[in-house]
C-alpha cells in the first residue's frame, strides 16, 4: 500500500514539474522578447535623438559662421562710416577753398571792370622796354590764366572726391544689405533649432518608457568621469591652475584634468571664455593655450592642426570631429573609455559622452 502511494505522489510530482517547466519556459521567452523589444525601440529612440542632436550642431556650426561674418560685417560698416565722414569733410574743405579762389578772382574781375583795366594797362606802360612789356604782358597772362587754373583744379578734385563718396555709398548700402541678409538668416537658423529642441525632446519623452533599461553609453561616461576624477585628485596644482599662469607641463593626465575643470559650463555661440561660456572649438583653443598650444579659431581651423590618427589609436587629449561628407560640425576632446568631453550644442553644457556616434570624420593629434 505505501508503495502505491509513493508511485502515485512522484508521478503526481513529475506532473507537476513538467507543467511548472512548460509554463515557466514561454514566459522567460516572452520577457526576453520583450526586453529585446525594449533595447531596440529604445536604440532607435537614441538614434532620432542622437541624429537630431547632431542636426542641432551643425545648425550651431552654421549660426557661429553668420555670427563671424556679422561682426566682420559690422567692423566693415564702420570703417565705410568712417571713410564718407572723412570723404564729406574733404568735400566740405575743397568747396571752401574754391570758394574763396573763386571769391579773389571775382575781385580782381571787379576791380578791373571798375578801373577800366587800367591797373594792368599802368603795368604796361611802365615798361622800360619792348622787351619788358613783353615780359610784362606775359606774367599778366599768367597771372589771370592761374587763377582760372586754381578754380578749374579745385572744381576737379571736388569732382574726383564726390564720385569717390557715390562709391563709398554704393559700397555700404551693399554691406547694409548684407548685414539684413545675415541677420535674416541668423532668425531662420534660430527657428530652425528651437524645432529641432521640440523634437528632441519629445524623443527624450519617448525614452523615459524605457527608462528601466541601463543605458550602456552611461555606463561607460560614468566609468569615465570615475577615471576623470581619479585624474583631478592627482593633478590639484593643473586643475586649480588659472589661464594666466605659466604653462603647464603637458601631459594627458594634465590636459583631461584642466579640461573636466569647465564640466557644466553653457554652451554659448562663439563662445571662447568659461565666464561666458564655450562653443565646440572655443573650449578646446582655450583647454590647450593653457599649455602653451595654439590651436585655430574654428572646427574647421582645427581639423587642420597637428597630425591625424586613427579612431583605433585615440589618446586622452586628442582632438575627435563629427559632421557631413567630410565637413566637421562639431568636435571634442578624447577623455579616455571611449569617450570624450565637449561643449554640446544651444542649450546643453560641456559634458562627458560616448564617441560612438554615425558621423564621426577624424581625429588629430596636436601634442
Amino acid at each position: 500500500m505505501k508503495k502505491t502511494i509513493k508511485t502515485v505522489m512522484l508521478a503526481t510530482a513529475l506532473v507537476m514539474i513538467t507543467q511548472v517547466s512548460a509554463f515557466a519556459a514561454p514566459t522567460s521567452n516572452q520577457a526576453q522578447t520583450q526586453l529585446e523589444q525594449n533595447k531596440n525601440s529604445l536604440k532607435e529612440l537614441q538614434d532620432k535623438r542622437h541624429k537630431l542632436e547632431a542636426s542641432i550642431e551643425e545648425l550651431d556650426n552654421q549660426i557661429e559662421d553668420y555670427m563671424m561674418k556679422i561682426e566682420a560685417n559690422k567692423k566693415n560698416i564702420i570703417g565705410m562710416e568712417n571713410d564718407i565722414k572723412t570723404t564729406k569733410k574733404q568735400i566740405t574743405q575743397v568747396e571752401k577753398e574754391v570758394e574763396a579762389k573763386q571769391d579773389v578772382l571775382d575781385q580782381r574781375v571787379r576791380a578791373m571792370y571798375i578801373n577800366g583795366q587800367s591797373n594792368y594797362l599802368k603795368i604796361l606802360l611802365e615798361s622800360e622796354s619792348f622787351s619788358d612789356l613783353i615780359t610784362r604782358a606775359e606774367a599778366i597772362r599768367k597771372i589771370i590764366g592761374l587763377d582760372k587754373q586754381v578754380i578749374s583744379d579745385l572744381n576737379d578734385k571736388k569732382s574726383e572726391v564726390e564720385s569717390k563718396k557715390t562709391s563709398l555709398e554704393v559700397k555700404y548700402n551693399d554691406l547694409l544689405a548684407l548685414k539684413s541678409e545675415n541677420e535674416d538668416k541668423l532668425i531662420s537658423l534660430n527657428t530652425n533649432i528651437a524645432d529641432q529642441k521640440k523634437l528632441i525632446q519629445e524623443a527624450k519623452d519617448q525614452e523615459k518608457l524605457f527608462a528601466s533599461k541601463v543605458d550602456e553609453s552611461q555606463v561607460q561616461v560614468s566609468a569615465t568621469m570615475n577615471q576623470v576624477n581619479k585624474i583631478r585628485n592627482e593633478a590639484p596644482r593643473v586643475t586649480n591652475a588659472s589661464r594666466g599662469a605659466k604653462s603647464a607641463p603637458v601631459s594627458d593626465n594634465n590636459i583631461i584634468a584642466y579640461a573636466s575643470n569647465f564640466l557644466g559650463t553653457p554652451y554659448l555661440w562663439g563662445g571662447t571664455s568659461p565666464s561666458t561660456g564655450f562653443d565646440c572649438s572655443g573650449f578646446t583653443q582655450y583647454v590647450y593655450a593653457h599649455f602653451g598650444i595654439s590651436l585655430g579659431r574654428t572646427t574647421y581651423d582645427q581639423i587642420n592642426d597637428g597630425y591625424e590618427v586613427s579612431k583605433s589609436e585615440l589618446q586622452p587629449g586628442d582632438l575627435i570631429f563629427y559632421g557631413k561628407g567630410g565637413n566637421p560640425t562639431h568636435m571634442g576632446m578624447y577623455v579616455g573609455n571611449g569617450t570624450y568631453i565637449h561643449a554640446p550644442r544651444t542649450g546643453d553644457v560641456i559634458k562627458i559622452s560616448s564617441i560612438d556616434r554615425p558621423d564621426y570624420i577624424t581625429a588629430r593629434r596636436v601634442k
